[in-house]
């Protein structure tokens, strides 16, 4: 009993040493950013473009200064939350930070990749409400109309070519591709759906916890199962509202490339994550059984998972309920 509660209390030392160095961290880093506005002349409470994060040409300071800072507190506030729950706003108010001090750029989306990270730790912490909201949130985020074109890798290729001394054989199609895509670009749709993405974000702390009813929690969690787990390897990508196969066949394998070349292993894992899920549909539809996407969600799981005949049941039970 000793030894326990002495382990215990080593434990949390431990941990409150961790919190104690990313407050230091964080206080250090601020002491930074604002001896860098001091030397340009702009106070922090200016609210203006700064040298750190402000234009198209400051992508790259963000991301080698800030989002190295960021990916640095957030790696350390996860352990924590992992810990102890306490840590969980303290995590998210970074994520939150770290999206508003990324610079807006049409061609280069910041907010996805660090939010579907965040979906991942919730669930790996099993933190189900917190989940269905920040969920909810990635799917909206993905409808935001950035531009079909990484300026900055395109310009790095460019570069490359021009460093070299040689000439870019791909300059015109460059061109004639940006302008193609710039053409079909709507800034105000743009611009009124990442103000959105905030105005929804600002609501997190009321939304993470006893907002959702317990079948939209399970559902939550089992669509991001479905479709950002077992799917990141196996099966369907989301397109833009339209579906295409991520990994074709290897020869006449009849069998996934992925599950090819990573063999039972994967395939054993990517089964154990439509079992998962199927759970989490199943209570969903046990709660509200008259929610006709409950049983089309629960339908697909179990096609993908092999299980054809039992999944057409369950999508004629969806279609039945739609069309009541």
């Amino acid at each position: 009993m000793g030894t326990n509660n002495r382990n215990n209390n080593s434990e949390s030392k431990k941990y409150e040493l961790l919190a104690t160095h990313v407050e230091m961290f964080r206080m250090a880093f601020a002491a930074y950013l604002e001896q860098c506005r001091l030397e340009t002349g702009k106070s922090a409470e200016s609210g203006e473009s700064d040298k750190l994060t402000g234009g198209t040409e400051n992508g790259i300071i963000f991301e080698e200064l800030l989002c190295s800072y960021y990916q640095t507190v957030i790696s350390a506030l996860k352990k924590l939350a992992g810990y102890d729950r306490k840590y969980i706003p303290a995590l998210v108010e970074t994520y939150e930070e770290l999206w508003k001090s990324a610079p807006r750029l049409n061609g280069r989306n910041y907010l996805c990749p660090y939010l579907s990270d965040l979906c991942k730790f919730l669930y790996e912490i099993r933190e189900a409400g917190a989940l269905a909201f920040f969920y909810n949130l990635l799917i909206y985020c993905r409808e935001i109309p950035f531009l079909s074109l990484n300026g900055e890798k395109e310009k790095k290729l460019a570069d490359g070519y021009e460093s070299g001394g040689e000439e870019d054989p791909f300059a015109e199609f460059r061109k004639e591709r940006l302008e193609r895509i710039a053409a079909g670009f709507d800034e105000n749709l743009f611009n009124k759906t990442y103000d959105k993405f905030f105005v929804i974000l600002s609501g997190w702390r009321e939304k993470i916890e006893g907002y959702y009813t317990k079948d939209e929690i399970f559902f939550m969690n089992g669509l991001f199962i479905t479709d950002e787990l077992a799917d990141c390897v196996y099966g369907e990508e989301r397109n833009g509202g339209k579906n295409k196969t991520m990994f074709r066949k290897a020869d006449n394998s009849g069998e996934n490339t992925y599950l090819y070349v990573y063999g039972g292993e994967m395939k054993e894992k990517i089964a154990g994550f439509y079992e998962k899920a199927l759970r989490y549909f199943k209570r969903a539809i046990n709660y509200n059984p008259g929610n006709p996407r409950y049983y089309y969600e629960y339908a697909r799981c179990l096609k993908n998972s092999g299980k054809s005949a039992e999944a057409e049941i369950f999508f004629k039970k969806a279609f039945d309920l739609n069309v009541k």
